[in-house]
């Protein structure tokens, strides 16, 4: 018999969500192992009741400058970009493993998956399987940002090409992996891109009921059949992906997608309630009120957004003198005091998305008026070049010559 295991990975106050995923999972495949990688610190104080669930803390990953790392990347980047090692780890014990997201809801067996990975090195889904260009989001042309596949799932074999892969990937996310579309990074997702060209064993899965969510409702519809979710009436549904899933208001499908306004998909949104009631019955404020704590010195003071990136883009040079980074008064927090890098504030910064534009409507039209006046004064040519200048140095790894030799 074929030792198969799953995984997941979380920072602490999203614990719930893994929780809700675990419990799916082991009622469709009793005899499986399922891990939970913790992206924190650790702690003794977390306890959870799930004795079949495996915990592993992402320090004890066993990769090298870890610190380093943690400081490199922003809480999303880095439990995505731990991905391929926490694979490689689980690949020592089993046969095959599959990854999910801990936003997911497993509703049937994943066999089949597994009996793919009896040939095949690896297993993918795309975002969707038919073309979508009308207009919102998201769309064809937001999928040429983000990558054609979600790696909220991905299955891998213990075999010379599926451990290759992991290798491979493992490298790029460690070291680039960043969540910069403009300049055509996206964590770990967009690498596995070029994966089918190196790794020819690479399966890809177009089963409907896999990797449901907001990318490919337009091609997906639910019903119950028997007590049996279906997809298009004819396919078992194994596992939505409630990504971008607010629980105090699951009928409005996602708030990352413009597609479906609430309650326009009554079918999804009787699975969504579901999902919403089992998140909350495992809500607990020590899980969901703790701070993620790789966004802090070892003194308190907040790790900002940019000082992560100056940190990323320096961190070969004279700041990657520090073993760990987070060190109080080390060079780390010196450089970030001399340059302004630390912020007053405490509390994370919100990531913004698209929705939040309106929010910033007159700064908006003070910078187009900027625009404008640049135009004005520098002609179309030269102002081409300066925009194509500004796209490169959007991201601020690529600012940091403005700071000219640090010692």
């Amino acid at each position: 018999m074929k030792n198969f295991a799953a995984v997941t990975i979380c920072s602490i106050n999203y614990i719930a969500k893994a929780l809700v995923l675990f419990d799916s999972y082991i009622e469709h495949h009793p005899n499986h192992s399922f891990y939970l990688v913790l992206v924190d610190r650790k702690r003794e104080d977390i306890t959870i009741d799930r004795p079949k669930l495996n915990i592993i803390w992402a320090e004890d990953l066993a990769i090298p400058n870890f610190l380093k790392y943690a400081f490199t990347y922003d809480v999303i980047e880095f439990n995505t970009n731990v991905k391929p090692t926490a694979l490689q780890l689980i690949l020592k014990h089993h046969d095959a493993v599959v990854y999910l997201d801990p936003d997911i809801k497993v509703y049937a067996s994943l066999a089949s998956v597994f009996e793919v990975l009896e040939t095949a090195s690896l297993v993918v889904t795309p975002h969707s399987n038919s073309p979508i260009l009308d207009g919102k989001k998201p769309d064809d042309l937001e999928l040429l940002k983000f990558g054609a596949f979600n790696l909220g799932f991905i299955g891998v074999a213990r075999c010379d090409e599926g451990l290759a892969f992991l290798e491979w990937w493992s490298a790029r996310c460690l070291e680039y992996g960043f969540y910069e579309p403009q300049l055509g990074l996206g964590v770990d997702q967009k690498w596995v891109g070029l994966a089918p060209c190196f790794f020819p064993s690479m399966q890809i899965l177009h089963d409907v009921g896999l990797n449901v969510a907001f990318w490919n409702l337009h091609e997906r519809s639910f019903e119950q059949t028997d007590g049996i979710w279906m997809v298009n009436r004819k396919h078992p549904l194994k596992f939505i992906h409630f990504s971008s899933f607010s629980t105090s208001s699951p009928d409005d499908v996602a708030q990352k997608q413009t597609r479906f306004g609430p309650m326009s998909r009554p079918d999804f949104s009787l699975l969504a309630r579901e999902y919403s009631v089992e998140l909350l019955a495992n809500a607990s404020e020590k899980f969901s009120s703790v701070p993620y704590s790789f966004d802090y010195f070892d003194d308190g003071t907040y790790v900002t957004a940019a000082l992560r990136r100056f940190y990323a883009q320096l961190r070969h040079g004279v700041l990657g003198a520090d073993e760990n980074p987070f060190r109080t008064n080390g060079v780390v927090m010196n450089f970030a005091k001399k340059h302004g890098l630390i912020s007053k504030c405490s509390i994370a910064s919100k990531r913004h998305t698209f929705r939040d534009m309106n929010a910033y409507s007159f700064q908006i039209r003070v910078i187009n008026k900027m625009l404008r006046l640049s135009l004005f004064l520098l002609g179309s040519e030269r102002y081409f070049n300066l925009m194509r200048y500004l796209a490169h140095i959007s991201s601020l790894r690529n600012q940091t010559d403005m700071f000219g030799k640090i010692k």
